[in-house]
């Protein structure tokens, strides 16, 4: 890696201790890096031995002048509650660190210390868990963080602190086999080794190779659109590309939901059936996460739960929270088609709650019909129909809130009092 390239920026440098980080802190000092923060974390995992890793870095920060943060994490706490093992409940809580550090402004860029053989042994880790070309990319390039040590090999990072006399810290956990990466380093790469001597500097090409395709499909692929309910969706004919551009625009889909596992085989196939379904199926995908075809498109949502009953008195001050949004009402001039209502057509007794089976529905300059029905003439979306409020009194509905008012509530010649149905978003304090 080119260290000219980062004229003017703060460098945070993440520096667990070890032989790695160590280097790539003297190698950007000695390229003249503006390293501002020196970043450690204490994952309340190895009990002494890692309190001691940190005071170690503390003290070499302290030396060189530098700032330094120790970050105490309670990593077994959060991977039991989070449902994650050790090793991803401790890279998860690092990077949340990291980009509360860059969206402050506190540093510009976070240098890690990843390198070759890291590189060869995330792909080769993806590869037995099953991935495409998105996981041969290995460690990628991702905005606000940088490699210095992308371009060294763990031994030619041992040459260089043995020359240059860099102290470090040899943390014994990376010996522990029960670790998948720990196992993939010291009982899998060794006989790989021993065979292909010098495979990491290949298997880096392959990513680099993969970088490239990816990119290649990245710029065919159809991007998603957002959806009412926090849903994203992607038009039918999307999925008469290739099928890697078709699931390349799935897997972006869903991460826009933040969910950045690969999609499982069986979901992609699924999904792809069923552009080819009718309007209504839905499939379970992972991660609490469904897909619905709907008309000319197919939806990702989280999954919905069954809704609440709720009933509240109508009350024109009022304010009512559903399905992520709060909806008030407000005196207005102005008449705004579907939102705007004769508040004295409201009869006493109405009450805001959600749909009912029997309920029926005037539509504006229309006729007299189910709720359903109406539902379905205008293509309103299924999974969102059980959670809609209405404004209604007995089975009779005079408002489907932000989508259509009554026409027996409409404003006409005679209104005195014209209200407006405001939408916004629920707020989570």
């Amino acid at each position: 890696m080119d260290l000219k390239s980062f004229p003017g920026l703060k460098i945070g440098c993440a520096v667990s201790g070890g032989v790695d980080s160590m280097v790539m802190l003297d190698v950007l000092l000695k390229s003249g890096a503006d390293v501002g923060l020196i970043i450690n974390f204490e994952h309340g995992i190895r009990g002494e031995a890692s309190v001691g890793d940190s005071a170690f870095v503390a003290a070499h920060a302290e030396k060189l002048g530098i700032k330094c943060e120790v970050v105490r994490l309670d990593t077994p706490t959060y991977a039991e509650s989070a449902g994650l093992g050790l090793e991803e409940a401790a890279r998860k809580l690092r990077y949340e660190y990291f980009y509360r550090l860059l969206d402050s402004g506190a540093v510009d860029v976070v240098a890690t210390a990843h390198h070759v053989d890291d590189n060869a042994e995330t792909v080769l880790m993806r590869i037995f868990r099953g991935t495409g070309i998105r996981g041969l990319k290995g460690i990628t390039e991702r905005k606000g963080f940088i490699h210095p040590l992308s371009d060294m090999t763990r031994e030619e990072i041992m040459h260089y602190a043995a020359d240059n006399g860099i102290p470090y810290r040899t943390d014994e956990s990376n010996f522990d086999t029960v670790y998948t990466r720990n196992y993939i380093r010291n009982k899998i790469v060794p006989v790989i080794s021993e065979r292909f001597p010098g495979f990491e500097k290949r298997i880096m090409r392959l990513s680099m190779a993969a970088r490239e395709a990816d990119d290649l499909i990245d710029s065919l692929k159809t991007q998603c659109s957002a959806e009412p309910g926090g849903a994203v969706s992607l038009p039918i004919e999307a999925f008469g590309a290739h099928p890697a551009v078709v699931k390349k625009s799935v897997s972006d889909a869903i991460r826009a939901l933040g969910i950045f596992q690969d999609v499982q085989k069986k979901n992609m196939e699924a999904v792809i059936g069923l552009a080819a379904s009718q309007p209504g199926r839905r499939i379970c995908m992972q991660s609490g996460i469904e897909a619905v075809r709907e008309s000319g498109k197919i939806v990702f949502a989280p999954a919905m739960r069954s809704a609440e009953d709720f009933s509240y008195a109508f009350d024109l001050d009022g304010s009512y929270a559903a399905n992520g949004r709060v909806y008030t009402f407000s005196p207005t001039e102005a008449i705004v088609p579907r939102l705007t209502f004769d508040a004295d057509k409201i009869p006493k007794g109405a009450v805001v709650r959600r749909r009912g089976e029997k309920d029926r529905f005037r539509r504006f300059g229309g006729g007299d019909k189910t709720l359903g029905d109406y539902f379905t003439d205008i293509k309103y979306p299924v999974r969102l129909r059980g959670s809609v409020p209405v404004v209604a009194e007995g089975n009779r509905v005079y408002m489907v809130l932000g989508v259509e008012v009554s026409d027996e509530v409409k404003v006409d010649g005679n209104t005195s009092r014209i209200y407006k149905v405001n939408i916004g978003e629920e707020r989570n304090e």
